[in-house]
């Protein structure tokens, strides 16, 4: 029996050979071309996948991605590979949400996290023909979805709903809404003297939830700038910046609370606070976050913390739907989803007692 030279596997060629039909029949039944099988009997369709079972006949998938121009597969792009340092709890959410939406609609995931700093080399790698479209998990004003609409590659924002593709299909979440959850609850325990932990300096997420702080905060007649600028990264770096400010300001004029544009990293202020200036959260600091992961839910931190939830497996399980809809040609009625949040009250807050 001949087989493919290079990789050793049996090939059309060789099924044709054992059956007796033509490379085009095997090729007609195996793939199941409806408009070609009736013209097939139903006898050499037996033998045509008798044979290919009895040789341990694999399809190539590359080839019949290739005939069918679909991969069935999609790519989740992130901005960068730090959103896994860590253990992330919204990253965790975020694939479940992903993995779950793709498996129902008979897709697959690939992950893309290679640092390129060349925009049209970066483009050219997601629409070589791997995957069907892509998942956009990225930062404020990042070129790549004007790329992409340009080279008529579908995708869908995640987590995000500004860019430089006007137009875009998105699923996000109203952080806007959320900062101002987050400040208003602090406000409602006494808190005066709060403190935003912000994130990268592209993050659209953190600097929209540091907007609706800011503006419930101000409405409240408190400064939202008091302290500057403070910022923590994925996995707590920059956690040194926070230990500074409330280990030589005043106790007089220190932060009584924190608000921190993540789950994962208001866990590492709270880390901070005990280890390295020995504060207990919530009796002498209270900390809030956001993201309402499980991670840091019944059993996920001690004390149980605080958060602004957002549903970060229907995010993304909705962006992939959403996505799969574009590459089969549909079109939604909504192609431009934001989700509210909601407030979840645990244990890391606590009436101000000064």
């Amino acid at each position: 029996m001949r087989r493919d030279r290079q990789h050793g596997r049996v090939t059309l060629a060789d099924i044709a050979q054992h059956t007796g039909v033509s490379k085009v029949t095997v090729s007609y039944v195996l793939n199941d071309r409806e408009t070609a099988l009736v013209k097939i009997s139903e006898g050499t369709r037996a033998r045509v996948r008798a044979a290919a079972t009895e040789l341990g006949y694999h399809p190539n998938a590359l080839a019949r991605a290739l005939t069918r121009c679909s991969t069935d597969t999609l790519t989740l792009v992130m901005q960068s590979p730090n959103v896994f340092r860590g253990g992330s709890g919204f990253m965790n959410e975020l694939l479940h949400g992903v993995v779950e939406a793709v498996n129902r609609l008979s897709f697959d995931l690939m992950l893309h996290t290679k640092q390129v700093p060349d925009g049209d080399a970066e483009t050219r790698a997601l629409t070589d023909g791997r995957s069907d479209g892509c998942l956009l998990l990225r930062d404020r004003d990042d070129p790549l979805a004007a790329s992409l609409a340009k080279a008529t590659h579908p995708f869908v924002l995640l987590f995000a709903r500004t860019c430089s593709a006007p137009g875009a299909w998105f699923v996000d979440t109203d952080n806007i809404l959320g900062g101002r959850l987050a400040a208003k609850h602090l406000l409602t325990l006494g808190h005066r003297r709060i403190l935003f932990i912000g994130g990268p300096d592209g993050s659209v997420a953190a600097q929209d939830r540091q907007l609706g702080f800011s503006a419930a905060l101000t409405e409240a007649g408190v400064s939202p700038n008091a302290y500057g600028t403070v910022r923590m990264n994925y996995g707590g770096t920059g956690a040194g910046e926070l230990a500074h400010l409330m280990n030589t300001v005043s106790p007089a004029d220190r932060p009584t609370a924190l608000f921190a544009w993540s789950d994962d990293v208001a866990v590492a202020a709270m880390e901070t606070l005990r280890r390295e200036c020995g504060f207990h959260v919530p009796g002498d600091v209270s900390v809030i976050g956001f993201d309402g992961t499980k991670a840091v839910g019944e059993q996920g931190c001690v004390p149980r913390l605080t958060s602004v939830r957002q549903p970060i497996d229907t995010i993304a399980g909705r962006a992939a739907e959403l996505l799969i809809a574009r590459v089969r040609g549909d079109t939604p009625t909504e192609t431009q989803l934001i989700f509210a949040p909601e407030l979840l009250v645990r244990d890391s807050c606590a009436l101000r007692r000064d």
